[in-house]
């Protein structure tokens, strides 16, 4: 009955990787089918946006957080390391500005890390990329303020006024707890 079982469990196993793999491929030639899903971002478009990037990383290092927003929707929608949720660019300027008074007083941001872009509808890109800040203060809870770096996912839209950020999700890498996988 074991070894029956065991069979069948590999035979499962098996048919189930298949499936995954066949998916993979179909949905890899659809993408290469249809460009909208995800087309490679103009030069101009990529330079846009590793400018707003660049204005949020000195707006950071100067403290100003009305700058750190300028280039946000007014209804952004921004998700922080710890899961917080902000609503609105005015909700994301005063979090920010709070935050700024405390833990992050002394902090400078370093120039993002390996950007990545793609569009993945007409006029709307996702932009990825690894931020890392120093001189943060301590965590609420005393503990110290990871150095391992942010990934940080934006979602731009392009306006009649330029790109905008309309969503952001900040996530800390756990380098230490993908190491004990």
């Amino acid at each position: 009955m074991n070894k029956l079982l065991r069979i069948c469990v590999a035979s499962l196993f098996l048919a189930a990787s298949v499936f995954l793999v066949v998916g993979q491929l179909h949905s890899a030639k659809a993408q290469g089918d249809n460009p909208s899903i995800a087309s490679p971002v103009s030069a101009a478009d990529e330079a846009a946006i590793r400018a707003i990037l660049d204005r949020q990383t000195d707006a950071w290092n100067r403290h100003d957080m009305d700058a750190f927003v300028a280039d946000a929707m007014p209804d952004v929608d921004w998700i922080n390391v710890v899961g917080m949720h902000w609503k609105g660019r005015e909700t994301v300027m005063k979090a920010h500005a709070l935050l700024h008074k405390g833990m992050f007083a002394n902090s400078r941001m370093r120039t993002p890390e390996i950007t990545m872009m793609r569009e993945i509808a007409p006029n709307v890109i996702v932009e990825t990329h690894i931020n890392r800040i120093e001189g943060v203060g301590a965590l609420p809870s005393g503990a110290a303020y990871p150095d391992s770096g942010n990934l940080i996912t934006m979602v731009f839209v392009k306006t009649q006024a330029g790109w905008r950020i309309a969503h952001a999700h900040n996530t800390t890498i756990a380098y230490d707890q993908a190491k004990k996988r």
